[in-house]
């Protein structure tokens, strides 16, 4: 993949990712006006813990060995100019996940009670929210089948490298829960929404297959061999069906910490997530995405001081964006949970709580966009046992810290003992690099020059930070309190987006003189 078709994919992966979180977004905002938080049933709660059995199951059998495997392997096969086997290797591993994801599937229908009651939410004193929780665990199921086969299609249409489908596809999701919402639960109430859910996962499903016909794909009735190449790649996912596994176990006991919070801790704690992780999503999620191809062509090539050229020219690019945005997010952090969150049944008190746990949130998003980077930096590679290490490092941390900070400090410290473990896993994910290069003298020499460029951007969005928390008052542009913070982001936004591009441009930052030259180029 050229650098163009690189940033061209990129590109329409994020403004898709983007468009996506829009939509999940709105999703959260119709949530928290019609069941709120804190001063609320607990319906917002039920209906967020009742996705964590399903993810596990997702995770564990079937999100792993899907992004690591079957790229790889399906690009191998495209490497033959085998189109033929490239269609029988993705028909034979939908057949199989197929199998798997129904059995497991099965038996988590059945153990679901045990679950949820035992020990999930353990801290809940109401059987009734518990009972609807397990009920809505089990509509949730469903949805996890077609999400498996999409994911399929996903790294068929990675692999031949057409993201158009792939892109489109991220935004049906929240479209099937946004209808659950307005729709379904009309007459159906909360478990309207999660009928959604399952909308969403069929939808995603189809938009990706239809991809997949498009390009070429046909089905074949057979099962996968696991030849030699199957099993070393699936021995490779391994480490790394355990790490995306931990993600999930964290998720879990976050939960269940939560539980014992107070009533609306568990939906706080989810929009917190689901605000922090907006420019994740679209920045560090589409970057990843359209390198991880480029990383193992390059593996494969024994272009290994390109390779981890690569990577930094990635991890520039990456803290080029997200790093700033984070800033200007945590600054404006009050003033975002109004106006995407402040309606109807989620009052102020909400809108507090959500905000300071968000501040604490958001300090460790830079460091888990590296890690989402760096990580498939070193599955390229095939080594998946480092990264995997270092994830089983973070998730002691997490959960340990989790649970000692949500004792003095509430939702604010589940999301501080989640930062946390970010940045731990960043960090030692880098250092590795160093110490593996000293070990194997893969590469001459790192990148110097980009390193700094890399320094330079830190420096800049730390000035920046400063800046910000000393402009941002509480100036009263209008009475109306969702305009008034509007205007107070748009305003003193634009200042410090005017500074730090100016900044970026007088210590020659390669990512504006890219931005620059594309904008005259069009003028």
């Amino acid at each position: 993949m050229s650098e163009k078709h690189f940033f061209r994919a990129t590109l329409l992966i994020a403004i898709f990712s983007f468009l996506s979180r829009v939509l999940g977004l709105l999703r959260s905002t119709l949530l928290a006006a019609f069941y709120g938080a804190t001063q609320s049933s607990g319906l917002n709660d039920c209906y967020t813990a009742a996705f964590k059995l399903p993810d596990i199951i997702f995770n564990l059998v079937a999100a792993g060995s899907i992004s690591i495997v079957l790229i790889p392997y399906f690009t191998g096969l495209l490497k033959k100019e085998d189109k033929e086997e490239l269609n029988k290797a993705c028909s034979q591993f939908l057949n199989f996940f197929f199998i798997l994801m129904s059995f497991f599937l099965l038996i988590a229908f059945f153990f679901a009670p045990i679950f949820v009651k035992n020990f999930l939410v353990t801290g809940w004193e109401n059987n009734q929210n518990i009972l609807l929780t397990i009920k809505l665990t089990r509509i949730l199921l469903l949805q996890v089948l077609f999400i498996t086969l999409s994911g399929i299609f996903g790294s068929y249409l990675n692999a031949i490298q057409r993201f158009a489908f792939y892109s489109f596809a991220m935004l049906s999701y929240n479209v099937g829960i946004i209808i659950g919402v307005v729709f379904f639960a009309n007459f159906l109430s909360i478990e309207g929404v999660v009928w959604g859910v399952v909308l969403g996962g069929i939808l995603h499903f189809l938009i990706q297959m239809i991809g997949g016909a498009i390009n070429g794909f046909k089905y074949y009735f057979s099962l996968p061999k696991f030849d030699k190449d199957v099993k070393e790649l699936f021995l490779v996912a391994i480490p790394r069906i355990i790490a995306i596994s931990g993600d999930q176990i964290i998720r879990f006991f976050l939960v269940n910490f939560a539980s014992f919070i107070f009533i609306g801790s568990i939906f706080i704690f989810d929009n917190v997530e689901n605000i922090g992780m907006i420019f994740y999503g679209i920045i560090a999620v589409s970057i990843s995405t359209t390198a991880f191809p480029i990383f193992v062509k390059l593996y494969n090539e024994c272009e290994f001081d390109k390779l981890l050229e690569s990577l930094f020219e990635k991890l520039r690019g990456l803290l080029f964006f997200i790093l700033p945005l984070t800033i200007l997010m945590i600054i404006f952090k009050k003033e975002i949970v109004e106006i995407l969150l402040g309606y109807n049944k989620f009052g102020q008190n909400d809108i507090l709580i959500t905000a300071d746990a968000l501040m604490y949130y958001l300090i460790g998003i830079p460091f888990l966009s590296i890690t989402i980077i760096v990580v498939k930096f070193y599955y390229s590679q095939k080594k998946s046992l480092v990264p995997m290490i270092i994830a089983l490092i973070s998730i002691f941390i997490t959960i340990t810290l989790s649970y000692y900070m949500s004792k003095k400090l509430a939702v604010s410290g589940l999301s501080f003992g989640r930062s946390i473990g970010f940045i731990v896993q960043a960090i030692l994910l880098l250092i590795f690099i160093k110490i593996l290069n000293i070990k194997e003298k893969k590469f001459s020499q790192f990148p110097k020059k980009i390193i700094f460029d890399i320094v330079k951007i830190v420096l800049i969005s730390t000035i920046i930070l400063i800046i910000g928390l000393i402009l941002h008052s509480n100036i009263q542009f209008s009475q109306n309190v969702k305009l008034n913070s509007l205007l107070n982001i748009f305003v003193f936004g634009s200042i410090l987006g005017g500074i730090y591009f100016l900044f970026s441009f007088l210590l020659k930052i390669p990512e504006i003189k890219f931005i620059t030259k594309k904008i005259f180029k069009k003028n």
